[in-house]
């Protein structure tokens, strides 16, 4: 067990590794020694050595003895099934917040979002689009009002974040993901929880059905 001075290190090991892994800045199937990490992070090996044990649990990473680690992949099936469970949720969410009715400063956050995915879409700045896609979802799941099923949630948006970022450049102008958001939040703003539910169904399964068959076809085994 760490002692108490460890503890700190090891969390900001595990946060900075962590976030490496999820944006890609570690690439999947990329070996990273620990001579390597130690000089990333300035930090000793008594807290990385706790913090890669934490990513391995959460099979992140797979640890390789007296070298270091490699990341490990996330398979076209895995993100299926994730995006699966994850509309589950959003749609309980949605549900949940059309049936209550966004108040004021939820309708303003809708709107604001509504208006950042037309913009960024327009200039085709996809890197920005994914901010504010990312930002959408969240105002979603954010707005329900169950903690839990948030907490649930966005695990599984962590979970997808590498596959999205890699693939982003390979998919479609993200058009009709935009048209999908917007009627969805018309649905909302109108109260009509079974057209928004539909509505986000198809969207999600669509995009899942479209991340996982470029996947498949290029044959990216490592995300």
């Amino acid at each position: 067990m760490p002692d108490g001075a460890a503890l700190p290190a090891a969390r900001t090991a595990y946060a900075a590794l962590r976030e490496r892994i999820l944006s890609n800045a570690y690439a999947p199937g990329r070996s990273v020694s620990i001579a390597e990490v130690t000089a990333d992070l300035g930090m000793s090996r008594t807290p990385l050595r706790d913090a890669l044990i934490r990513l391995e649990e959460e099979r992140l990473i797979e640890l390789v003895p007296r070298q270091g680690f490699r990341v490990l992949p996330v398979h076209p099936r895995a993100m299926r099934e994730a995006y699966e469970v994850l509309a589950g949720l959003e749609i309980a969410a949605i549900e949940l917040l059309t049936t209550r009715g966004p108040d004021e400063a939820e309708r303003t956050a809708l709107a604001e979002v509504s208006a950042a995915l037309e913009r960024t879409l327009e200039t085709r700045d996809l890197d920005a689009w994914s901010a504010v896609d990312e930002r959408f979802h969240d105002v979603i799941l954010s707005s329900a009002g169950n903690e839990r099923l948030l907490e649930i949630a966005r695990g599984l948006l962590e979970q997808t974040r590498r596959a999205r970022g890699v693939t982003l450049r390979l998919r479609p102008l993200p058009e009709a993901s935009t048209r999908a958001h917007q009627a969805l939040i018309a649905a909302i703003l109108a109260g009509d929880a079974a057209a928004a539910r539909d509505i986000h169904l198809r969207q999600r399964l669509r995009s899942a059905r479209e991340l996982t068959e470029i996947l498949e076809r290029l044959n990216i085994r490592v995300l």
